[in-house]
């Protein structure tokens, strides 16, 4: 079997498990919500269900690459918003270049695009104190909010 088949099956795999253990951790939400007291299954969205469904959603969206051309899917400052999103669920700092690394398209288009979503006010920019060439991007209050209701809203459909 040639090495990148291997590869496509991996990711395959990979993709389909990510997606199980989102569907189990949704159910046991539910059923944990049921059990609270109020008689109803609710579908709730912790913080860690959100981030869950982000990484699902980015996971989703990366797996097209492996099935479809590139050129066909163009959503730079919707990959950047999700891989925020996470990153600041898992409490981690995010610069431009791992940004622009999650948005799978060119460096340029990716720049103008971060240019873009902090003029729209979803993320903030700050020069990095200890190394002033760099500069950490993270979600704006109201990205947070936007993306926490956006997840909310997908884990209850």
């Amino acid at each position: 079997m040639p090495h990148e088949s291997i590869a496509g099956l991996v990711k395959d795999l990979t993709t389909q498990l990510s997606a199980i253990a989102v569907e189990f951790g949704t159910r046991a939400d539910r059923l944990a919500g049921a059990a609270g007291g109020t008689g109803e299954a609710q579908a709730v969205v912790t913080p860690l269900n959100g981030r869950e469904l982000a990484k699902q959603l980015l996971a989703q969206r990366q797996a097209r690459f492996d099935h479809f051309p590139a050129e066909l899917f163009h959503e730079p400052a919707w990959d950047m918003l999700l891989a925020l999103f996470v990153a600041h669920e898992e409490r981690r700092t995010m610069n431009v270049k791992t940004l622009v690394g999650s948005a799978h398209a060119p460096v340029t288009t990716s720049q103008r695009w971060i240019d873009h979503l902090h003029k729209l006010k979803l993320i903030d920019r700050v020069i990095d104190p200890v190394d002033r060439r760099r500069m950490e991007i993270s979600l704006s209050d109201a990205g947070y909010a936007a993306i926490t209701a956006y997840l909310r809203r997908m884990g209850a459909a």
